[in-house]
């Protein structure tokens, strides 16, 4: 029985893409600590709460929309509401459950943020490449996700 093994072509490729983010991640996580004094966790989470329609979100769909498993997402929370910057809300639809939005300190510092935040992608990322490679990056990225969703939904089916 033989192994099938990646293609030098999708090393390649593999070997590229960590280093886009060994090159990109560690410059945007110390800009946000240095600039606005958030860690890299705090702005995932500030992120997926910005982003909801309401302003809060419970915390199962937060997870799953930052990609987190929920007791890291529990410690998260925990910690950025010791610090003041997100609050619990009780649910008025189901007492067993809570909505987490952010404090009027949060929401003041992740104002300030995410337009530093823009402006060093844009520094660090956008101006790198051309129009038609943000969109074909797009389109690879886009491509990957749906395939890797395929999987794991086919994963959970075989799995059940």
């Amino acid at each position: 029985m033989s192994t099938k093994v990646a293609t030098d072509l999708q090393i390649d490729a593999w070997m590229a893409f960590h280093q886009i983010r060994l090159s990109l991640l560690p410059p945007l996580v110390k800009h946000l600590s240095e600039k606005c004094g958030l860690s890299e966790a705090e702005y995932q989470v500030f992120i997926g709460i910005h982003s909801s329609p309401d302003g809060a979100i419970r915390p199962t769909d937060l997870a799953e929309k930052i990609g987190w498993e929920h007791g890291r997402l529990s410690h998260q929370i925990a910690r950025m509401q010791s610090k003041g910057l997100l609050d619990r809300k009780q649910c008025p639809i189901d007492a067993r459950s809570c909505y987490i939005g952010m404090t009027k300190k949060g929401q003041a510092l992740i104002n300030k943020a995410i337009p530093l935040q823009l402006g060093e992608v844009k520094r660090l990322f956008g101006a790198a490449l051309t129009n038609d490679q943000l969109r074909a990056l797009i389109d690879i990225s886009d491509a990957i996700t749906a395939y890797t969703q395929k999987l794991n939904k086919t994963s959970m089916k075989v799995g059940k």
